[in-house]
């Protein structure tokens, strides 16, 4: 459909080394986009960069520490010289920590922060000259699609620095959706149940656990990857021109218990 068409548009997508982050590079290559990954895994990069030119669309990877404000500054704009432009931001990179509060070091809790929300942070704001350029405003305008997670609306057990994270990309992706809307920048946030990925692993690798789990999820399964990269191209697309500060839930209904 013309509408999810994104031939000629270029994005970043940090954590594309794997899982959902990975998913979405494919998938917004699959949709016409070349694709920029940053990870800090380079050799699961160059897999996605291959991976994204068999879908014919140009790649570029850069091993990349989000925490690390003056890296990610430099990824942004080596990978606006690589691709030429950047109409896209996925900021899918995070960790999740599974530990009591009493056995959360305030070094883990500050860690898991600066990641997942300070993270988001760095690269929001050094894309934000390059999304807000005429050239991608006259294409449909630039998109960012942080990742949240289901664990930022709703309390669970033992992951207290990663809830407290996710709540914090919530609040940021709905903050820069009102200040940026003016440059023509949509910011939006994809919010994942429980996939099928690597940080699920310790839930997945637990069958005890997952069964328990999964009764609690109407849809009745996990999710795979490829379930959630769909709607990440769709809010990079003109199909959603009129979504910004969104928190999109793909969770097979968990949050409805």
């Amino acid at each position: 459909m013309e509408s999810f068409d994104l031939t000629g548009r270029a994005a970043l997508v940090t954590g594309g080394s794997r899982g959902l982050g990975r998913a979405c590079a494919l998938a917004l290559a699959k949709a016409g986009a070349d694709v920029a990954v940053a990870a800090t895994n380079e050799p699961a990069l160059r897999e996605t960069a291959a991976a994204i030119e068999r879908h014919g669309r140009r790649a570029a990877v850069f091993p990349l520490d989000v925490t690390d404000a003056a890296a990610s500054r430099r990824v942004v704009e080596e990978s606006v010289r690589e691709l030429g432009r950047l109409d896209f931001l996925i900021n899918a990179a995070g960790v999740c920590p599974r530990l009591s509060p009493m056995e959360t070091s305030p070094g883990e809790f500050h860690r898991t922060l600066a990641v997942n929300a300070g993270g988001a942070f760095h690269l929001c704001t050094a894309a934000f000259p390059h999304l807000s350029e005429e050239k991608v405003r006259s294409a449909g305008g630039g998109s960012i699609v942080n990742f949240g997670s289901v664990a930022g609306l709703r309390a669970r057990p033992n992951v207290l620095a990663y809830a407290a994270s996710k709540a914090a990309v919530h609040s940021l992706t709905q903050s820069l959706a009102v200040d940026w809307a003016r440059y023509g920048i949509r910011v939006n946030a994809v919010i994942p149940g429980q996939f099928d990925t690597d940080m699920g692993a310790p839930l997945l690798n637990d069958p005890e656990a997952l069964s328990a789990y999964v009764k609690r999820i109407p849809a009745g399964r996990v999710g795979q990857p490829g379930e959630l990269a769909p709607l990440v191209v769709f809010l990079c697309s003109p199909a959603s021109s009129y979504m910004t500060g969104s928190l999109v839930v793909a969770d097979g209904g968990l949050t409805l218990q």
